[in-house]
């Protein structure tokens, strides 16, 4: 009966979102911000600024959202290695009960990492995000803890979790910037964005039996820009939906808490977006690629200057109606004494707008430098005085 009433929830879900979107654009109306029925609302771009927003620090419940931490926490495992896209986790009975949007995992049965995150990703599956948690700490409530501490790191100061899935249960709640801040960190990692962009799919199990995967982010499909996301929805935290987009070399990442309905959590992030990318815009200020003109000394080396570049780009989104003065300053020692290896920190870049420093950006050495030898020191010797 499960298999069936997904089925049918599936097809349902297909049927609305071709209801709700024509000709592969979401028709926007014409309202003001303060219409809009999201309760909290942020849009930042790349770097963290916050372009616009309502009621952005508000504790709210993110239902799915929370699913978000779990995939972030799942792939950084399978960054550091501790586990793999191939290796295995069995579905306990727990997990194969979880209510709310499925992949109906058969208890006992073994799925591979890979399928599990793809499941999470695309479908929201809780069944797929408790076998998750539960493979990785051992039990769901060891993996709780373990995304709490990282929401920390993050600086999600007003985050709390209490389950991996955001299904209602002990007291937890995020905000639309904690979301809009996760977000970035998950959006970097290429297999996010790769599933993220999968409208349907299929899971096959080990039985061969196969569930239907379908995008419960429907930007995806019918916002062109629209790069990942995902929704989120209970009685108590509403229609929820974060989403980043790129345009025009500009990067944003929109988050709505708390819409009224289905539709106008997409509605209302494509008018959040189309504000942005009309009235603001990307400016590059350091390029990594970029050697900075004032090398610094090298005391005791084989090289008496070392090269050096800005560790990572970085870009200021400037109001196109209001810009602001924006200059940089760099902190350099005159001397460092060798040995240096390439990408060594050695100074910083402050980035600096209207007389308030915005970013520190690491300086890194370009080149190795080595403790310089007898040999190196008789060739300056040499080089100095024009012996030969």
């Amino acid at each position: 009966m499960k298999r069936l009433l997904h089925v049918f929830f599936s097809f349902l879900l297909i049927i609305s979102t071709v209801l709700f979107c024509t000709n592969n654009s979401i028709e926007v109306d014409a309202k003001t911000f303060d219409d809009i029925s999201s309760k909290s609302y942020v849009v930042i771009d790349n770097s963290g600024n916050i372009l616009i927003e309502k009621n952005s620090s508000d504790k709210r419940e993110v239902a799915s959202i929370c699913k978000l931490m779990t995939t972030l926490i799942t792939l950084e495992n399978i960054e550091n290695g501790n586990i793999s896209l191939d290796d295995k986790f069995m579905v306990s009975v727990h997990a194969s009960e979880a209510e709310g949007s499925q992949a109906f995992l058969d208890a006992g049965s073994e799925y591979s990492i890979r399928d599990l995150l793809k499941s999470v990703i695309v479908a929201s599956a809780n069944d797929s995000a408790i076998v998750l948690a539960e493979g990785i700490a051992g039990t769901e409530e060891e993996f709780v803890n373990i995304m709490n501490n990282r929401a920390k790191e993050l600086s999600m100061e007003n985050t709390l979790y209490s389950n991996a899935t955001g299904l209602e249960g002990e007291k937890q709640y995020s905000t639309a910037l904690d979301t809009a801040i996760l977000l970035n960190e998950v959006s970097k990692y290429d297999l996010y964005k790769d599933d993220c962009q999968i409208w349907m799919d299929k899971l096959i199990h080990p039985s061969g039996r196969e569930t239907e995967l379908v995008n419960t982010n429907r930007l995806i499909k019918y916002y062109n820009y629209c790069q990942t996301g995902k929704t989120g929805f209970t009685d108590p935290a509403g229609y929820c939906l974060s989403s980043t987009a790129l345009k025009n070399d500009l990067k944003l990442t929109c988050v709505v808490l708390g819409c009224n309905s289905s539709a106008d959590r997409f509605t209302e992030s494509v008018e959040l977006y189309n504000y942005c990318y009309a009235n603001f815009v990307n400016e590059k200020i350091i390029n990594k690629e970029d050697n900075i003109d004032n090398k610094i000394n090298v005391y005791n080396g084989n090289e008496n200057k070392v090269s050096i570049h800005a560790k990572y780009d970085y870009s200021y989104t400037q109001n196109k109606n209001n810009r602001k003065e924006v200059s940089v300053k760099y902190e350099l020692p005159k001397t460092i004494k060798a040995p240096i290896k390439i990408g060594d920190e050695v100074g910083n870049i402050l980035v600096i707008v209207e007389g308030e420093i915005v970013k520190q950006i690491p300086i890194v050495a370009s080149q190795e430098v080595n403790r310089q030898t007898y040999g190196d020191i008789v060739h300056k010797v040499i080089d100095k005085f024009d012996i030969f």
